[in-house]
């Protein structure tokens, strides 16, 4: 009796010790409260290597845009464009009947004459001073009137003069430029004149030269 009562304490045991077996280590650490740190992760979600970068993906180059063609006017213009060759006859227009002339010789010393030039004016591109008078040709023999006007420039501005002052600074200008003072000055002996038919001289300005 014994002897079966040994054999089934030992039956007893080995079937606890199997059924201790057969529990997985979640439901042990389970039973006392504690949450296994050793639990595998499931199929599927392993953490990538720490030492694997991951692959850069490369960027797409962007095309360089297509450079568009510029329209027919948008061309720079030459530059070199001739004036006009009615230029002179334009700018004579707005002298409202008046004429520059460039003197060359005056009667000073014996009565009151002058000869001088007629000019023709010079007009761009390239020109400085937006422009101005040559003389050309042969001179001509120009008198005064009695009543005539006469001005000189004082500085920049015309100054009403008596003829005979008006003669001496042209006779100046002509023969001797280095005695006429300043505020006064020769500027190429050029004037704005307004005349008869006769070439007599009603008003007479001095003008300014480059």
């Amino acid at each position: 009796m014994k002897a079966n009562r040994l054999a089934a304490a030992v039956l007893v045991a080995a079937t606890a010790m199997l059924a201790l077996t057969a529990c997985g280590p979640d439901e042990v650490d389970g039973a006392t409260g504690a949450p296994s740190n050793s639990a595998a992760a499931p199929a599927g979600s392993a953490a990538p290597s720490g030492g694997a970068k991951p692959t850069a993906t490369a960027k797409p180059s962007p095309a360089k845009p297509t450079a568009t063609a510029k329209p027919a006017g948008s061309a720079k213009p030459s530059g070199g464009a001739t004036p006009s060759q009615d230029c002179t006859a334009a700018a004579k227009e707005d002298l409202a009947g008046k004429q520059v002339v460039e003197a060359t010789d005056n009667g000073y010393q014996t009565s009151i004459w002058m000869k001088a030039k007629p000019t023709k004016f010079i007009c761009g591109p390239d020109v400085p001073d937006d422009g101005h008078y040559d003389s050309y040709g042969t001179p001509a023999v120009y008198t005064f009137s009695n009543d005539v006007k006469t001005y000189v420039l004082v500085g920049a501005t015309p100054q009403p003069v008596s003829l005979d002052a008006f003669m001496k600074q042209q006779d100046d200008c002509l023969h001797n430029p280095s005695v006429v003072q300043a505020p006064g000055g020769c500027f190429g002996n050029q004037y704005l004149i307004t005349v008869t038919g006769q070439n007599v001289i009603t008003n007479i300005v001095q003008q300014y030269h480059p």
